[in-house]
């Protein structure tokens, strides 16, 4: 899936010369963790987030007189800040989470900002991918790692009548072998588990019993 169908279009920024208590309130009305730093020209120079807002004191009470809170935005913001593109592939942003350890992405178009993308909404979009809030049911199995074992496998599954709602490939410590992880679309997964034992194959999971 592509980051512009799944990023959030509604971002809210500041500009480096407003105040960290204008920064403050925003988060608070907003209820947001993060605040891109924008200039006139929308765009990105910078991010602040709670982890930059926990340096000033009383930081969910701005209207205190902590001098700090009327000290600008850019002193305190992260002015390094990954970027990707709408175009750019879901696999590509939750990349950059993991190696810049990122709890948001601005997302940039033409230089300009034009999106945001989250660590929760990175979350919701791996629950939805695996089906986990459909009705099924999830079956591992462990296989060789060669080419058309996966084909083999889906065709027999189809002779369940049964429909795969995804498919994933894990690596093992093994460079031999695969976990192939199936959601399909039941509740009782008993008789297709059955099927594949018969077949020779190693169920991992779950364990059923009647």
């Amino acid at each position: 899936m592509l980051i512009e169908q799944m990023m959030n279009r509604h971002v809210v920024t500041i500009q480096p010369t407003n105040t960290i208590a204008h920064a403050a309130k925003l988060m608070r009305e907003h209820r947001v963790r993060h605040l891109i730093v924008t200039n006139p020209a929308r765009q990105v120079v910078g991010i602040v987030g709670q982890f930059e807002m926990s340096g000033a004191t009383s930081v969910f009470h701005p209207e205190s007189e902590n001098a700090d809170f009327q000290n600008p935005v850019s002193s305190i913001m992260r002015s390094e800040v990954p970027t990707a593109h709408p175009f750019d592939f879901f696999e590509d942003a939750a990349a950059l989470f993991y190696e810049n350890r990122l709890t948001c992405l601005p997302i940039v178009e033409q230089g300009k900002l034009v999106g945001v993308l989250t660590e929760t909404d990175l979350l919701r979009y791996f629950v939805q991918l695996t089906g986990a809030l459909e009705p099924s049911s999830q079956i591992e199995i462990l296989v060789e790692n060669t080419t058309g074992t996966l084909e083999k496998v889906t065709r027999l599954l189809a002779k369940t009548n049964v429909n795969i709602i995804n498919v994933f490939v894990h690596p093992t410590s093994d460079p031999y072998k695969r976990i192939i992880s199936f959601r399909v679309q039941t509740m009782n997964p008993l008789r297709i588990i059955e099927r594949l034992k018969r077949e020779g194959y190693d169920v991992l999971g779950p364990e059923m019993s009647r």
